[in-house]
């Protein structure tokens, strides 16, 4: 009777260590950034305000997301890349990131605390639809994301997103037209403080609308083509002048565009789905078969899929 009771608490104590060790040897799962956490809650609301951003997805590697997003900077800095352009969000910063546009932050401060208004696709084409004035000037955003705000205008702009944020709390029939009017008035103060801290709209050159337009393409078609000449021929170019046009305009060859987005797409599915196999990611990212997605994401990144899943 004993020797049985012996050997039960030695099989108990062996398997109480081997849950310890277990839980010892795991890797710690970084917690998800609030927009990768509510990406549900975002998408039923069209449009959320977060007040409580502390720290940003630092994963030392770019990624994407399709909402439109408008953030105000209370205090601290973030360290960050914006399309492989150095980009430093400080206190009184606010900056507008439209979607797809690639983002990278490296580093942000203890004491980091920002706003951000968020935008789900659906959202947004309701507001192109309903008020196009909204949109039909801020194609400046993309050559200069962020604007410095003086004391003044930083309480107005504030001031602005508390306001959203209470209206998008609501559940009233008209809290999305509520909403779009309130957004007309933030980004008509925005034009105004542009223009007063000597911005000027900008106006794109042919060659920044052929970037512009390109990097659309990428993100409209990569699932098909990821050959530079496919996207060439949709601007009728040789894909010799259209790749040096490219080169000369941002400093990263058309190639490399396209293939940073591919990767940066496999990577969130890889990293945030984990409940899709890698066939099921191969497909939706348009790859004919899992060994040519493979090969292609261990030429970009040195790891095959199932090791780059494992390692984060």
């Amino acid at each position: 009777m004993f020797g049985n009771f012996s050997v039960s608490v030695f099989l108990l104590q062996k398997k109480s260590y081997f849950c310890i060790l277990q839980i010892m040897t795991m890797k710690p799962q970084r917690p998800l950034h609030p927009l990768l956490a509510r990406a549900d809650e975002i998408a039923e609301r069209g449009l959320m305000v977060f007040d409580d951003i502390c720290s940003m997805p630092i994963y030392h590697e770019p990624f994407t997301t399709n909402l439109m997003t408008i953030g105000v900077n209370l205090c601290g800095w973030v360290k960050a890349e914006c399309d492989m352009r150095p980009l430093l969000f400080q206190a009184h910063d606010l900056a507008v990131l439209t979607p797809h546009h690639i983002l990278c932050a490296h580093e942000s401060s203890a004491d980091y605390h920002a706003m951000l208004i968020v935008l789900s696709p659906a959202f947004q084409e309701m507001m192109k639809r309903r008020y196009p004035h909204v949109y039909r000037d801020n194609h400046h955003y993309l050559y200069r994301q962020d604007i410095h705000l003086n004391e003044r205008q930083f309480q107005r702009v504030v001031d602005c997103f508390r306001l959203l944020r209470d209206v998008s709390r609501e559940d009233s029939p008209r809290r999305d037209e509520m909403l779009g009017n309130l957004l007309e008035v933030l980004f008509l103060l925005l034009q105004d403080y542009r223009h007063e801290n000597g911005i000027e709209n900008h106006r794109p050159t042919p060659r920044e609308e052929l970037f512009t337009n390109f990097h659309n393409a990428i993100e409209q078609h990569y699932r098909e083509s990821r050959e530079v000449c496919y996207y060439a021929d949709l601007f009728h170019l040789s894909p010799k002048h259209f790749a040096t046009v490219i080169k000369q305009q941002t400093g990263t060859g058309a190639l490399q565009w396209i293939n940073s987005y591919v990767i940066i797409q496999a990577k969130s599915l890889l990293r945030h789905h984990r409940q899709m196999t890698i066939q099921q990611i191969t497909t939706q990212l348009g790859f004919p078969d899992q060994a040519a997605f493979s090969r292609y994401f261990k030429n970009n990144t040195g790891l095959s899929p199932t090791q780059y899943r494992e390692r984060n």
